[in-house]
């Protein structure tokens, strides 16, 4: 064989090589998962938290800045809100940290408030 047969090969045999390692790497790779290991992230950092339904629509926020309830200023807080979309319960901190919870109906009456 001479030398350009020797490169050709060569070079063919590196090609398919790593043809066949993407394949395998795409198609063929299993996660292996041992007993006792845990993935925990140390902390996770948002402004908010909001928990949606299925249909995407706004069922609870966790924030740390104020809202566009009337109860405002009011941070950090929790909110729940009723299937109209209407907030039903705020619990949270007013200036001076003074914590205040706010229960509503369905017409946004307030029917407890603490304190």
């Amino acid at each position: 064989m001479k030398w350009k047969q020797y490169g050709l090969m060569l070079t063919l045999a590196l090609l398919t090589g790593l043809v066949g390692g993407v394949v395998s790497s795409r198609f063929c790779v299993v996660d292996l998962a041992l007993a006792g290991d845990k993935f925990e992230p140390q902390k996770v950092v948002a402004r908010e938290f909001r928990l949606v339904d299925d249909n995407g629509k706004t069922i609870a926020i966790l924030g740390g800045r104020p809202g566009k309830e009337p109860f405002l200023p009011i941070a950090p807080d929790l909110r729940f809100y009723g299937k109209d979309g209407e907030l039903r319960i705020l619990v949270g901190l007013m200036p001076g940290d003074n914590p205040v919870i706010v229960l509503s109906d369905a017409d946004r009456d307030v029917i407890w408030k603490a304190p």
